[in-house]
């Protein structure tokens, strides 16, 4: 009996001299994708005046031209062409302005995946952390009880 209680004992001892189980998380945070847009530029216009030429003022629409110098040379619209150049340039402003909308979108995904990513980095952080602290615990404890089981 008393070689079977040392025989006994010195398992227990062993066992419990044993390093635990320790569980071990390897993570890598997770990169940003970068967001590389390019300058805008800025559209400075220049104004354009509009003549508007009839049978009854054209002379004198002439005569204005040549006192400054300037060649009579004339560029004309119809009715019809000058309501087509309003409606294309409301077209261009329409789609500028679904440009933005999607520019917004596109802004508002990154941000929200860069919160989600920073969010999944601080979770990964903090389990790990947590992971750790339980696996100092567990050898801590393992080696008092091993201790106690001596006495």
């Amino acid at each position: 009996m008393n070689v079977l209680g040392c025989g006994l004992a010195l398992v227990l001892i062993l066992s419990a001299c044993s390093s635990p189980r320790v569980l071990e998380i390897t993570s890598k945070p997770v990169t940003k994708p970068a967001l590389t847009l390019p300058k805008v530029d800025v559209i400075n216009t220049k104004p354009v005046d509009f003549v508007i030429i009839t049978p009854d003022n054209y002379q004198e629409v002439f005569e204005q031209i040549k006192k400054t110098g300037r060649p009579i040379a004339l560029f004309a619209l119809t009715d019809q062409g000058y309501e087509n150049l309003g409606t294309n340039l409301s077209d261009v402003r329409a789609l500028i302005e679904q440009q933005r909308a999607i520019i917004a979108a596109y802004e508002s995904y990154y941000k929200q995946s860069n919160d989600a990513i920073d969010q999944a980095n601080k979770q990964i952080t903090e389990t790990k952390d947590k992971i750790d602290e339980q696996n100092n615990k567990e050898q801590d404890t393992g080696i008092l009880k091993s201790l106690k089981g001596l006495f």
